[in-house]
């Protein structure tokens, strides 16, 4: 990873950013609904429900709805601070100038015309002399009146109706169309089975914004953090109220149900609101300039502006507030404030420092940025420490401490501004300690920390296995991990990255996170309220984009002043001591390759007469294990031969049996003078074809043991089947049922070879059957994988003992009796699989499923190359 990647990673750990957790005590808000209960406002629900406001110092009252309330003159007058306006917010915008939009939570209208089936009414072409019934709001919304008129429909030819806000009016046909929000009436009208049209404005491309949160001028201009934190936890309740879809519904039915709605309904209408507040945006509340001057165009257009409108201050924007507007005593405040001035944290860069008598650092950029909005000069008052900082903010020597963490102790010094950047705290060890996942598993060490860090009683409490030790800066308690004298020290992240960087990269290293994390604010002196809300207003003016980028451009930035000259001597001693080392042992192979030269000349005259002893030698080896080869190979051949001479008995013991009886009934007939030419001839061709049928049988295991010179072409199934064959008497008297499923493939090998590999692998099977009482199986597959022919054959009988399984190709090993076998099998058979037919053979231990009926056994697997074509 190189340094860039880290330093992007290193960002998403700082910042941390717009979180206010200093309030005093909670301030009251009002919000007003623009209608009865329902999901339409379960985003505030869902904030007030789960702290959201209250976790940002608001207390919230949700106001219900009221018929006959003008809501926007309510909020223009400053009675109520939020509330919530239609798309027709706009037009309130003329009779009450003071009114802000803060956000558009539906990106088009959930208004629509609605029509039934029944009434014929299908096209907005037949909106023609009929009936709509609609609120005075509705027939505003310019979303409907252009839809209708851009389908040349005039609205003097349609008669509107004051809305009764039942749907049964147009069930009942009191009203041949009536407006109606897209999430709430096509539900009741497919609960009661009636067909409808829905007229939808954002088809017609008219998708106008809906339900605006806006507020006073007035608030923004005074109380702007209120603004700001109202729309952010407003914003996060509509999050969680989509994410959580059926807890949010649970909450309405349970606490804001005055319609006495049901839970289905509910749920419906939050799935179709969830589709408008995403509709061509994925940013929660996008509200653009140029779709709102659309929206007024439209109005224009529609003849439903009285007089012009100015736009510019209609949609809050937190980016344009470059300019403040202060009170009048704020104002004077500034005109007789000659200077603030400010105490920093010197030593902890990359947040701030002191350099030459100036403030360099992230720290010192922000300032910069508050001091060019408040258009007073900021000042630095040096120091050499935290603490001398902090007692000189105390003594009201500084007004400002630049950053700092709330704590209850300091609240009688000092009043903070919302918090504008967010620390993570690392500790800080010698290299060689492993990566500490929780500080808990630290038991009796010493800690360093800078002292009046407000994280240090925090740590105090939480650990009190630990013994924190304070001191002055960050460079004190490095170097008294480095002495021993502490096992780590705890900084912020970027400080403690700095200095690993450009002092300790060699000696520390990071060795935990830590879940702390300080929240600095600007602290304002207690006494002085007119520059604390001065400070505010321009903190919350600066934007998270704005830090992120200062931040970045301290933390990317490579330090060269403060490089560590001693490691650079120590690297310079270090490549020193590595050229002489080389130069000696340069000079030292030099005399040894003399002296080697001379040995290796008597060497190679020894080497020579070893070698051609050692080629007699090797010519010896090679003939004694060609000799061992050629055993193992006769032995196998003979225990092939005995099995196959069992197998011969097997098919001759019927047909002697029929000679024999033949023969014996020639006899006796001859004795009883009963003996007809009939049963003497017939008799007798019967002992002549199964005398032949005998001598084929010998000729069929002569060419089954027949050595092979030569390859030849065969069919892996015909030869299958001969060994079958052969071998089948043998494995009925057993009760051994063998199943087969054949591709005719066709191969190049030695047959003969072959079918002795086969018939050793299947004795195998049937010896290890015949300890079996249940049903004997054996499965013989054959077919084509990555254009090589496999077969494989495996049984019932259980597997191979997994201790012994890699012994079982070792040549005489064999889990038989001595009388029963010599364990040269499976090894002759390797051999000849993997030199004389250029395969593969292994075997293993498999379970398998037969007839509903699970099965464990041996399965042998041969994979072989030479394949010729396979036959369809």
């Amino acid at each position: 990873m190189n340094y860039s990647n880290k330093t992007k990673i290193l960002l998403l750990l700082i910042i941390l950013l717009s979180q206010t957790l200093f309030a005093k005590e909670l301030k009251k808000v009002t919000l007003q609904l623009s209608w009865l209960d329902q999901f339409q406002f379960a985003g505030y629900y869902m904030a007030k429900q789960k702290g959201f406001y209250e976790e940002l110092g608001l207390d919230v009252e949700i106001k219900p709805f009221e018929f006959g309330i003008d809501i926007p003159k309510e909020v223009n007058d400053g009675k109520i601070d939020f509330a919530v306006g239609r798309e027709t917010l706009i037009l309130e915008r003329i009779k009450n100038p003071n009114i802000v939009a803060l956000y558009a939570l539906f990106q088009s209208t959930p208004l629509i015309l609605i029509s039934t089936k029944e009434s014929g009414i299908n096209s907005i072409n037949d909106f023609s002399n009929k009936r709509i019934m609609t609120t005075i709001d509705d027939a505003s919304e310019v979303s409907l009146k252009a839809m209708i008129a851009s389908n040349k429909i005039k609205l003097e030819n349609l008669t509107f109706l004051k809305h009764t806000h039942n749907i049964d009016d147009l069930i009942n046909k009191n009203t041949d169309v009536i407006s109606a929000y897209i999430s709430k009436s096509p539900y009741i009208l497919q609960e009661k089975g009636v067909e409808y049209n829905i007229f939808d404005p954002k088809k017609y491309n008219f998708d106008m914004y809906s339900d605006m949160l806006y507020t006073n001028q007035n608030i923004i201009n005074y109380d702007l953090n209120t603004v700001l934190l109202f729309k952010k936890a407003s914003l996060k309740g509509w999050e969680y109220a989509y994410s959580n879809l059926e807890e949010s519904v649970d909450v309405i039915y349970d606490k804001y149900n005055t319609q006495n709605l049901q839970k289905n309904e509910l749920l419906y209408e939050g799935k179709e609101l969830k589709k408008l507040s995403y509709f061509k945006t994925s940013n929660l509340g996008e509200i653009r300039k140029d779709k709102i001057q659309r929206i007024y165009d439209l109005y224009n257009v529609m003849g439903l502006v009285p007089k012009a409108i100015n736009l510019d201050n209609f949609i809050f924007d937190i980016n344009s507030l470059n300019d403040f507007t202060f009170s009048q005593e704020e104002n004077k405040y500034i005109e007789q404030k000659d200077n603030i001035k400010m105490c920093v944290i010197p030593n902890s860069m990359p947040y701030s420092d002191i350099k030459d008598g100036k403030a360099i650092g992230f720290v010192a950029d922000y300032i910069s940025l508050i001091e060019k909005k408040i258009k007073k000069p900021i000042v630095l008052i040096p120091t050499k420490s935290w603490a001398e900082s902090f007692e000189f903010a105390k003594e009201r020597k500084c007004d400002i401490l630049s950053s700092a963490m709330w704590t209850k102790e300091r609240e009688n010094q000092f009043t903070f501004t919302k918090s504008y950047i967010d620390i993570p705290f690392l500790l800080l060890t010698k290299n060689g300690n492993s990566f500490i996942n929780n500080l808990s598993s630290i038991k009796n060490k010493k800690i360093s920390i800078v002292e009046d860090y407000a994280i240090v009683e925090i740590l105090k409490n939480k650990y009190k296995d630990i013994e924190f030790v304070t001191v002055k800066n960050i460079d004190e308690g490095l170097e008294k991990v480095l002495r021993n004298e502490t096992f780590g020290h705890i900084d912020a992240i970027s400080t403690a990255w700095y200095k690993l960087q450009t002092k300790y990269l060699t000696q520390l290293s990071i060795s935990a996170k830590l879940d702390e994390v300080s929240k600095f604010s600007i602290a304002v002196r207690s006494d002085d309220s007119i520059l604390y809300e001065i400070l505010q207003k321009a903190v919350l003016s600066i934007d998270d984009f704005v830090k992120e980028e200062l931040l970045n451009k301290w933390v990317s930035v490579e330090y060269k002043k403060e490089f560590d000259y001693s490691i650079l001597w120590k690297i310079l001693f270090v490549l020193l001591v590595i050229i002489i080392a080389v130069v000696y042992k340069q000079i030292l192979l030099r005399n040894v390759n003399n002296s080697l030269k001379e040995k290796v000349e008597e060497k190679t005259k020894e080497l020579r007469q070893i070698n051609s002893e050692l080629e007699i030698r090797i010519k010896e080896e090679v003939e004694e294990n060609l000799k061992k080869d050629r055993l193992l190979s006769q032995q196998q051949k003979m225990v092939s031969m005995g099995q196959m001479i069992e197998n011969i008995a097997h098919q001759w013991r019927q047909p002697l049996s029929l000679i024999t009886t033949g023969v014996s009934g020639i006899k006796l007939k001859k004795q009883l003078n009963d003996l007809d030419d009939d049963f003497f001839y017939d008799t007798l061709d019967s002992i002549l074809n199964t005398s032949k049928y005998l001598s084929n049988t010998i000729d069929d295991f002569r060419y089954f043991f027949k050595p092979q010179k030569e390859k030849e072409i065969f069919y892996l199934e015909e030869c299958c089947r001969k060994t079958i064959d052969l071998m089948n008497p043998n494995f009925l008297n057993k009760n051994i049922q063998i199943n087969y499923k054949m591709e005719n493939i066709q191969i190049s090998g030695y047959e003969t070879e072959l079918i002795q590999v086969l018939i050793n692998i299947l004795n195998n099977s049937k010896d290890a059957l015949e300890l079996l009482n249940d049903e004997k199986l054996i499965f013989i597959d054959i077919f084509m994988e990555n254009e090589k022919a496999i077969i494989e054959i495996k049984d019932n009988a259980g597997g191979i003992n997994e201790e012994i399984m890699d012994k079982i190709f070792e040549p005489y090993f064999t889990t038989k009796h001595q009388s029963q076998g010599t364990g040269i099998g499976l090894f002759m058979c390797k051999e000849i699989i993997n030199k004389h037919m250029n395969g593969q053979m292994n075997v293993s231990n498999k379970s398998f499923e037969y007839k509903n009926e699970i099965y464990k056994g041996t399965l042998t697997r041969i994979t072989l190359e030479n394949i010729v074509i396979k036959v369809q």
